[in-house]
């Protein structure tokens, strides 16, 4: 980003040289010419003495993913950083071809840059996947010039560039491409350059539109995005891009290949960082944060690696930049294979095992009649399950016992605590639903679970309606920082595993008032970001309720209602045999009645919380914790083959 400031800064002084006449009584600048060097200098040869290269070990800000469909940053091994400043990169069309603007000492004023002979742009090669030594780029037409903001189509080179020519202090420049040399050096025009006020651009890949930043009037404050469009010979009227603009500023932006995502740099808490925004029913949706701290320019490679500069600072001043990489990870294909049963219902339970039981023989027992288990860690909070999942605990507990049974896991996260209270990775201050440091670590670790997991089910969130009868919609902890969390969350799962269904769990009763649950809030939510409208169930808790004839017909259409066409789950339901409730033949009578309450609702799965009763005193298992079965589990079984 810097390399426009240095360029701007000698642009006029440039120009006096050419074509404009001094002002009176202001005598032309002196212009020193940089001796022609028999060959071209090095980087290397140029670079100050008294800076060591940065290295993300001594980085006091480094670069931050906020979005984990890509690997941490990292800076680009291979020929193209020094100790000097690597800024401004774009990534060829043909994907090993890295252009970039160098300066080997930012400290030094830019009168001086131009005559170093390094200071421009410079191209490195990929071969066999490493970037190879770079070299700057002949753009010389026979006077003192500085180029850099470099566009490259398959056949093309746009740079903005200081030199006698120019209409502005600062014009675009392009020049054709023919193999690896560089011809018809020309300025792209009055027209670009005075009328239109071009910043650094990008042209799609059709090059029938050019999107670019400037600080013309009109736009929505700052430096805007704005956009044109080829019209024969010439371009349209400027429109600015105001999806993606705000009251700040943006710039440079870079457009896929395939026109469906825009890619921009935004400041973010004080200093640059990189958004996305994607092409959603042709129009750009609001740009998302995906790096921060000092990083900007994005340009991607075909396979959506993200090359960008990074700047160090020391005692408020930089001292260098570098290009750096986040690395797209790899999409995610569940790995269980479910198919829901033509007369029946998916079912699931937590194989709890008896007291002296294996939880092999549990879960072996459970799988006759069991497809999905919850998986809820040892149990772990949601910052250590990514974790849990990829170690030993996963590999037995998922892998080996619910997987190899015939039985998938059921993916579970919650935010939740006891008391209401919100569960928080260590190190976090003033956790709340609206610091950003505590929703990147819930979205990491949900993200981080699909990838150790790779599940066909994740609930994201658990009875998260509580949190709104808890603490209402505004303030720090207000539910719709949940929902719009929850969204972010849906769409990088779906990026990343887009056949993992992805919903939030709720209550439909609120257990500790004895009452239904107000389902209103269902209304907050996108339907299109629920692939699964999934509720945990106790209607004996509800005032009233005593036996299941009790439950009213439509208690779960009621429901659905809320949310038409979403397959319905229950990631717990659940009649207690207690004896004030009616004993084991009312656990019985109940799930012979799921049938009947769901009978108008496509039911993707239900699941009964767990096998057997935790202790004497807990009536929810289907099985007493002294090993007798009940009614109720005969009934259990049967649902799974029949729903009629």
């Amino acid at each position: 980003m810097l390399v426009v400031a240095v360029i701007a800064a000698i642009g006029l002084s440039m120009l006096n040289k050419g074509d404009v006449e001094p002002t009176a009584n202001e005598p032309e600048p002196p212009v020193e010419e940089p001796e022609e060097p028999a060959e071209q200098p090095s980087r290397q040869e140029k670079l100050p003495p008294d800076i060591s290269k940065c290295t993300p070990e001594t980085d006091r800000h480094p670069p931050v993913l906020y979005s984990f469909l890509w690997e941490d940053p990292v800076p680009l091994p291979g020929g193209v950083n020094t100790a000097g400043a690597e800024d401004s990169p774009f990534m060829a069309p043909n994907d090993e071809t890295l252009y970039f603007f160098f300066t080997p000492d930012v400290r030094i004023p830019a009168e001086k840059q131009l005559l170093d002979g390094v200071s421009g742009i410079w191209v490195s090669g990929k071969t066999n996947g490493t970037w190879g030594e770079a070299t700057m780029v002949p753009l010389g037409t026979g006077d003192i010039h500085l180029d850099g903001a470099a566009y490259a189509s398959e056949d093309e080179l746009w740079f903005c560039s200081a030199r006698v020519g120019n209409y502005e202090g600062l014009d675009f420049w392009a020049a054709d491409i023919v193999g690896d040399g560089y011809t018809n050096i020309r300025n792209v025009g009055e027209e670009l350059n005075v009328e239109v006020e071009v910043g650094e651009l990008h042209i799609t890949a059709d090059g029938n539109r050019m999107y670019y930043h400037s600080e013309r009037p009109g736009g929505l404050g700052g430096m805007d995005l704005w956009y044109i469009d080829r019209e024969g010979d010439h371009w349209s009227e400027p429109m600015n891009a105001a999806e993606v603009n705000s009251p700040e500023s943006e710039g440079f932006p870079f457009v896929s290949l395939d026109g469906q995502e825009l890619w921009i740099t935004r400041w973010y808490r004080g200093t640059p960082g990189i958004f996305r925004s994607k092409l959603v029913d042709g129009a750009w949706s609001e740009p998302r944060l995906i790096l921060g701290i000092f990083a900007g320019e994005p340009t991607l490679s075909r396979v959506g690696n993200i090359y960008f500069v990074h700047h160090f600072f020391e005692n408020s001043q930089m001292i260098e930049a570098d290009i750096y990489v986040a690395y797209r990870k790899p999409t995610v294909e569940p790995i269980d294979q479910i198919t829901e049963p033509d007369d029946g219902y998916l079912m699931g339970v937590l194989p709890n095992p008896a007291a002296g039981q294996s939880f092999e023989d549990a879960y072996s027992e459970a799988s006759e009649f069991t497809d999905l288990v919850p998986v809820w860690g040892r149990p772990s909070t949601f910052y250590e399950l990514p974790g849990e999942l990829e170690g030993e605990w996963g590999s037995v507990f998922v892998d080996q016992l619910t997987r190899g049974n015939g039985m998938a896991p059921l993916i579970h996260l919650s935010f939740i605590g006891e008391g209401m209270s919100l569960k928080s990775p260590p190190g976090v201050m003033n956790p709340s639903l609206s610091n950003p440091e505590w929703r990147l670590a819930y979205k990491r670790a949900a993200v981080e679970a699909v990838e150790a997991s790779k599940p066909r089910y994740l609930s994201v969130g658990n009875e998260v309606n509580r949190w709104l009868e808890a603490y209402g919609l505004d303030g720090d902890n207000g539910f719709m920082h949940w929902v719009s969390l929850y969204e972010e969350i849906y769409d990088e799962v779906k990026e990343l595993s887009p056949e993992t269904k992805v919903f939030c769990t709720f209550s439909r009763e609120i257990v500790s008032e004895n009452r239904e649950a107000d389902l209103d809030f269902l209304s907050l939510f996108d339907p299109d970001k629920l692939d699964v409208l999934a509720f945990t169930s106790y209607p004996h808790s509800v005032q009233g309720v005593n036996r299941p004839s009790d439950v009213p017909p439509d208690y779960y259409s009621k429901a659905a209602s809320m949310v038409p066409g979403k397959p319905l789950g229950f990631t717990e339901i659940a009649w207690p045999s207690h004896p004030a409730f009616g004993g084991e033949p009312a656990q019985a009578e109940f799930i012979r009645l799921i049938p009947e309450l769901t009978s108008s609702l496509d039911v993707e799965f239900i699941m009964w919380p767990w096998l057997r009763d935790l202790d004497e005193d807990d009536y929810t298992g289907l099985i007493k914790d002294d090993g007798v079965e009940k009614a109720g589990l005969d009934e259990w079984r049967g649902l799974r083959h029949s729903s009629a």
